[in-house]
């Protein structure tokens, strides 16, 4: 039952970040005016804002003029929910510590999902979004295991500074925001799981950016919005944890070196 409620939050709460991403990024408020058509105005009703099943059953069109709604729509809130409901699972709560790590790790997927969005459509890593996200992560590690604040905050630096140390050799391929981004994600995950999610970052960044190239879909100098991949990179290993992830990178070197 817990499973259920937590992706059925999870979808509504992807509703929500839909929202967000639409706004946001347009300096627009996320509270008024009510959600509403933006083709032809008309305000939206219940029965069109049930999360997946809304969208399924209007075929991704508007009910009144026939507008399309971008798939964006659907995916995010399906793939929030497939995350909340994963999360669920893995840490199955027992008492107050595995509460508050179980919806500590749903902002923290919020925050993902919410930045990968806006920095694909927008190329915005948004601060409205990402200090309060840092401030949140802080006063988690303090809550929940303070005696991990240093190694937490160390992660954090040293996430925003290789960013921001990348930024000043090669100016343009990345931003400021994408520093932010990893220290943010170094706080989350710690000084012993930053290694990972950077390495899964970058190399998931790398493979996307060559299947660009080789279709053609980017050509070589334009650049790709890092964000999305840093975002898996710190998802994937929060969801792992670092000890797990640990094991598997030395399993994967013991293979790739024949033992």
């Amino acid at each position: 039952m817990l499973i259920l409620f937590w992706l059925l939050l999870g979808v509504s709460i992807g509703s929500f970040i839909n929202v967000v991403a639409d706004r946001l990024p347009a300096s627009r408020s996320i509270a008024t005016p009510l959600s509403h058509c933006g083709a032809c105005g008309r305000r939206l009703t219940a029965l069109d804002l049930i999360p997946v099943i809304s969208y399924l059953a209007l075929r991704g069109r508007c009910r009144t003029c026939g507008a399309s709604i971008g798939p964006r729509v659907f995916w995010v809130e399906l793939l929030t929910g497939a995350l909340f409901a994963c999360v669920a699972a893995q840490i199955a709560p027992a008492d107050v510590a595995g509460w508050l790590r179980m919806i500590l790790i749903s902002l923290y997927l919020i925050v993902f999902i919410t930045v990968t969005v806006t920095d694909i459509e927008h190329q915005l890593i948004l601060d409205v979004v990402i200090y309060p996200a840092i401030a949140v992560a802080v006063m988690g590690v303090v809550i929940t295991e303070v005696s991990a604040l240093p190694a937490h905050l160390l992660g954090g630096a040293i996430g925003a500074g290789l960013i921001a140390l990348i930024i000043w050799l090669v100016p343009g391929g990345m931003g400021w925001g994408d520093a932010k981004l990893a220290g943010f994600i170094g706080l989350v995950v710690g000084l012993n799981g930053l290694p990972f999610a950077l390495f899964v970052a970058f190399v998931s960044g790398g493979i996307v950016g060559g299947v660009l190239l080789a279709t053609r879909r980017k050509q070589r100098g334009q650049t790709i919005a890092l964000g999305p991949f840093l975002a898996v990179g710190g998802a994937f290993i929060m969801l792992i944890g670092s000890e797990t992830a640990v094991r598997a990178f030395e399993a994967l070197s013991r293979m790739l070196h024949g033992g």
